[in-house]
């Protein structure tokens, strides 16, 4: 898709390691071990309040099994390898997929911040265009792999905070 590379593009023009580092840093906070680290902890302090509230950070695990579904049938090839800029700052847990779409570290962040109380919108919306942005730089997704990952981040958060 000619926007796809385009956003690659404009990203990646001002690539230096310092911001090779920051958004590697941002990443790890996508990551699945540490997304469904913090929906249990999300999970075990709503629990304390109110036992039925703990189940909506759980249904993280509907937003793995449908980003894992849709990377097997939605045909959207992966970004070539040498444009990664991807440090590896702590050994994860890596499934290769045939397809990139959607993004699962978009897709996780997108919904723990919908789903988390108290948080002006503003902060989600920054908190998920830099998760966007950092995908993108690092050449781990396409821009429609991220938008993808947003809508299902959203989708899965709706349903979240309609489950009690």
């Amino acid at each position: 898709m000619p926007l796809d590379r385009a956003a690659l593009h404009a990203a990646q023009m001002f690539a230096a390691p310092w911001l090779d580092l920051a958004a590697s840093v941002v990443g790890l906070f996508g990551q699945a071990e540490v997304t469904a680290g913090l929906a249990l902890g999300l999970a075990a302090a709503r629990y304390r309040r109110e036992p039925r509230d703990a189940i909506g950070p759980l249904l993280i695990a509907v937003t793995v099994v449908v980003e894992a579904v849709l990377k097997t049938v939605v045909v959207q090839a992966p970004l070539p390898p040498e444009r990664s800029r991807t440090l590896e700052l702590l050994p994860a847990f890596h499934v290769p997929f045939a397809f990139s779409y959607p993004s699962g570290h978009v897709a996780r962040t997108t919904f723990l911040l919908a789903i988390a109380r108290g948080l002006p919108r503003w902060a989600v919306v920054a908190g998920v265009l830099l998760m966007v942005a950092t995908r993108v730089y690092l050449a781990e997704h396409w821009l429609s792999d991220t938008i993808g990952g947003v809508l299902l981040g959203l989708a899965v958060a709706a349903v979240a905070r309609r489950v009690r």
